[in-house]
């Protein structure tokens, strides 16, 4: 089509032919900025955490666990409360093409939790894909400044090196319950168990010497 246009050129009169190679030039343009994108934003393709994960602990999807309460070995009680929930990203390359500027994005809900019983602190996450070591969809706990890691699959799996089918504190009893501590293996510093129906039921905080239990 350009070589016709430029045939045509030759046979046209100065003004004309000075005009209509400005219009070609434009042309020109117009057909690179159609076909060659500029400053192409990343498709971004999320990764929701799904309902059998998120029931893994109660934390969100029971609201009765908007409100937690502990008791200690030493006569004092917790008790938290449930201030907001958000939602954020963890966005990367996709793996499957690196070369790609298309983004994979993860869902990590937050549960943020205050005081209104005592001194101490409570927080949670769920993260859809955060590596750590060979964990992946992790659930994160913190409570009075002491952090435990666990993988959501991890939670009533009995093949799990420290399951326990059933505990029992001060006459109650829990069930599937798994140990966790603090950087995976620290059990000198302090120990939690976990289960799927009462989230973090027993802290024994070792350093400090007190141990607290769930009183939901």
């Amino acid at each position: 089509m350009f070589v016709k246009l430029l045939n045509l050129l030759l046979n046209m009169k100065t003004t004309t032919k000075l005009l209509s190679i400005l219009f070609l030039i434009m042309l020109i343009q117009s057909c690179d900025k159609d076909t060659v994108p500029f400053n192409k934003e990343p498709l971004k393709t999320y990764y929701y955490l799904a309902e059998w994960q998120l029931n893994q602990t109660p934390y969100f999807t029971n609201p009765a666990f908007d409100t937690i309460s502990f008791a200690s070995d030493k006569g004092d009680s917790l008790t938290f409360v449930k201030t907001k929930t958000d939602t954020t990203w963890y966005c990367e390359r996709n793996s499957n093409n690196p070369s790609n500027s298309n983004q994979d994005c993860y869902q990590t809900i937050h549960n943020s939790y205050s005081i209104i019983k005592g001194v101490g602190s409570f927080d949670v996450k769920h993260s859809r894909k955060i590596s750590y070591k060979d964990l992946t969809n992790i659930i994160s706990l913190q409570f009075n400044n002491i952090y435990f890691l666990c993988s959501d699959i991890q939670i009533g799996y009995n093949g799990y090196w420290t399951f326990k089918k059933e505990v029992t504190l001060k006459n109650r009893n829990f069930y599937d319950a798994i140990v966790l501590y603090p950087n995976s293996y620290d059990s000198l510093t302090a120990e939690c168990f976990i289960n799927k129906f009462n989230g973090l039921f027993y802290l024994n905080d070792k350093i400090n010497q007190i141990n607290y239990t769930i009183l939901n």
